[in-house]
């Protein structure tokens, strides 16, 4: 049996980081995944190809996030130096800025990660059919 798809997840409360995302969503026509805590962003980690976590609540992660490519800590403003420490102790590969960085998550997004799986693609081919 194939391993079962995951979207990447942005783990957030921060309603302007949202809005920010969203905007990346349209960018890269790719859709995130998002959930409001760390144990709810948790689920399901390791099968997921990028993981974005806000500033907001990177404090919360005592462990290590990993999945099978990126963990970034995003925010919408210049972080704090406190943030750096917390990234390192997450294991985020990058901290970033949006909107600064808008086009390298797009980028990332539509480049790094792997597509839809095939029987994905099938199931909204015919969900926009019908």
């Amino acid at each position: 049996m194939p391993a079962r798809w995951f979207p990447a997840i942005a783990i957030t409360g921060s309603r302007l980081l949202r809005d920010e995302l969203r905007t990346v969503e349209q960018q890269a026509g790719y859709e995130l995944e998002y959930a409001d805590s760390v144990p709810a962003g948790r689920r399901h980690a390791r099968h997921r190809p990028l993981i974005i976590i806000g500033t907001d609540l990177v404090a919360r992660v005592r462990r290590p996030l990993s999945c099978r490519g990126l963990v970034v800590v995003a925010s919408v403003n210049p972080p704090h130096t406190k943030v750096w420490g917390h990234a390192g102790r997450v294991g985020a590969t990058y901290v970033i800025v949006l909107p600064t960085a808008r086009l390298w998550l797009a980028h990332h997004l539509v480049r790094d990660l792997p597509t839809l799986p095939a029987h994905h693609r099938r199931t909204q081919a015919q969900a926009t059919a019908d």
